[in-house]
């Protein structure tokens, strides 16, 4: 039987082993892990379908139709619901960019007009967006990943990796790198490098909140299936996993000057994580050696905030470049 080693399970991992395990069902995938799911970065997110980089625009699509067959197919079990909302801010040229990376691709993207801005919003910005797309909440949606997977016979293990090849000494002849900010350290030829960038959500209590509602893209709160989630903190080569008094200070007061109906909604729970930010994705094919033996090695991290809207398209790239040189 052939196997496969993925190393990271969380969304991008899951996903990339669940969408080779629906065309070749008969592979023996093992998921590596060096940490419980809710230490993972895709543990938090609410999964907001967004997309920062115009050149990931074939792999959001293919995971938009993904996400449309899953809601369709499983609804609130798998997590996945679709929810409308805006994007708010006074640089229209940041909303642009929105419109060029995805407004063809979710529903009803359209610019809110002047009397809508100043009607719908307490204290509006220039301008603003509205969408309505996928949400794949992250405790929700992984888990139910991992659940598909095991019940097709995939293993999960607590294990911890300097490099592909000890994967590889493990009998691997696959390997596939998921490793989000460990991906470039694993992958160890990586010169542009994965950026730890830091970030924090606090999870709320507002049942009043149906849509999502951005300001830029470090003020934002998004619907759950229970609750609404806050955010948030962007540090660059931070690797801190404490929430602090500063980092509540900036979120609340943030949100609040948004949004007054949030000052003193319930606290739920705090959550901070490391976005595995790296200028370009690399999703790329390698065929390596060790101890003399070839293995063969995709890559597939560096999705950033995105892994949730990229991570089923960049699953199925996976298969496209392991394909030529597999053994079934």
């Amino acid at each position: 039987m052939t196997k496969i080693a993925i190393v990271g399970e969380g969304v991008v991992g899951c996903s990339t082993a669940l969408a080779f395990l629906e065309k070749y069902p008969k592979l023996q995938i093992t998921l590596f892990s060096n940490k419980p799911f809710a230490d993972t970065c895709s543990f938090g997110p609410g999964g907001l379908f967004r997309l920062d980089k115009y050149e990931a625009r074939p792999w959001a699509r293919k995971s938009f139709e993904r996400f449309a067959y899953l809601e369709k197919t499983y609804g609130h079990e798998c997590g996945v619901k679709l929810l409308s909302g805006h994007i708010q801010s006074d640089n229209r040229e940041l909303l642009e960019h929105q419109e060029r990376n995805m407004a063809d691709i979710v529903y009803n993207f359209r610019w809110l007009d002047d009397r809508e801005r100043n009607s719908m919003f307490v204290n509006p910005s220039k301008y603003c967006i509205h969408y309505t797309a996928y949400a794949s909440e992250g405790r929700t949606y992984t888990p139910w990943l991992k659940k598909q997977l095991q019940g097709k016979g995939a293993e999960f293990v607590t294990k911890e990796f300097k490099n592909l090849d000890e994967v590889s000494s493990l009998g691997f002849e696959y390997v596939i790198n998921c490793g989000g900010v460990k991906g470039g350290d694993l992958a160890g030829d990586d010169t542009e490098g994965v950026k730890p960038n830091r970030g924090v959500a606090i999870e709320v209590h507002a049942p009043w909140q149906k849509h999502f509602n951005y300001r830029d893209f470090s003020t934002f709160t998004i619907p759950m299936n229970n609750s609404v989630m806050m955010g948030t903190i962007r540090q660059d080569n931070c690797t801190d996993l404490t929430v602090t008094d500063a980092d509540r200070e900036a979120i609340w007061s943030r949100y609040v000057a948004l949004d007054p109906k949030f000052k003193g909604a319930k606290v739920l729970s705090e959550w901070v994580s490391l976005r595995p930010e790296r200028k370009t994705i690399r999703v790329e094919y390698q065929k390596r050696q060790n101890n003399g033996k070839d293995y063969h090695v995709v890559h597939n991290y560096g999705h950033g905030g995105n892994g949730f809207t990229l991570g089923w398209g960049c699953a199925l790239s996976a298969i496209e470049l392991l394909e030529p040189h597999l053994t079934l």
